[in-house]
C-alpha cells in the first residue's frame, strides 16, 4: 500500500485496525483516529500496524458516559508500544500527571471521546519520539565508534609503514 507524495518519494500508508467496543461507530471519530495513526507512522515510520480500541468500559448512572481508548503500535524487532487512555486510574489528574486512582482524575475528562483520543494518540506520539532519539542516538554511537576504529587503522597503517 502505497501512495506517492512528493516527485520521487513513496510515502507507506499504515495498516489501522480501529474496533469500537460497546459504543456505535462514527465515522467522524474513525477518520480522526486514521489520521492521527498516519501522524504517527510520520513519526516513526517503521510502524507496522496500529490497533485502536475505543470502549465505554462502565455505564455507571452518577458518572455517564466515560470513554476508554487503546492503542497498539507495532514496531518490527520491538515489543509493542501499548498506550490507554480512560477512567479508572488510567488518565490525567488536574495539574497533568498520570492518576492512579479513579479519586484522583478530573471530572468529565473522559466523557468526551475527541478528547480521550487526542490524549491518547499525544502519549503515543511521545513514546515514538523518545524510541526515536534513542534510536538516533544510537546510531551516532555506533558511527563515532566506527569512526574511532577507522582512525585507529589508520594509525596502525602509518606505523607499519614507518
Amino acid at each position: 500500500m502505497f501512495r506517492t507524495g512528493p516527485p520521487g518519494v513513496g510515502i507507506f500508508m499504515l495498516s489501522v485496525e480501529v474496533v469500537f467496543l460497546h459504543v456505535r461507530r462514527s465515522a467522524a471519530a474513525e477518520t480522526r483516529i486514521r489520521a492521527a495513526a498516519q501522524e504517527l507512522a510520520a513519526v516513526y515510520p517503521t510502524i507496522s500496524n496500529c490497533r485502536v480500541l475505543v470502549e465505554l468500559p462502565h455505564r455507571h448512572q452518577a458518572t455517564g458516559k466515560r470513554f476508554g481508548v487503546r492503542i497498539d503500535v507495532s514496531i518490527p524487532r520491538r515489543k509493542d508500544i501499548v498506550v490507554t487512555r480512560g477512567p479508572a486510574g488510567r488518565g490525567v489528574t488536574a495539574d497533568d500527571k498520570t492518576a492512579h486512582h479513579k479519586a484522583d482524575e478530573v471530572d468529565g475528562a473522559f466523557s468526551d471521546l475527541n478528547v480521550v483520543i487526542h490524549e491518547a494518540f499525544t502519549a503515543a506520539r511521545r513514546r515514538l519520539q523518545k524510541l526515536a532519539q534513542k534510536r538516533r542516538a544510537t546510531a551516532r554511537a555506533r558511527a563515532a565508534k566506527a569512526k574511532d576504529v577507522g582512525r585507529r587503522a589508520a594509525r596502525v597503517r602509518r606505523r607499519e609503514a614507518d
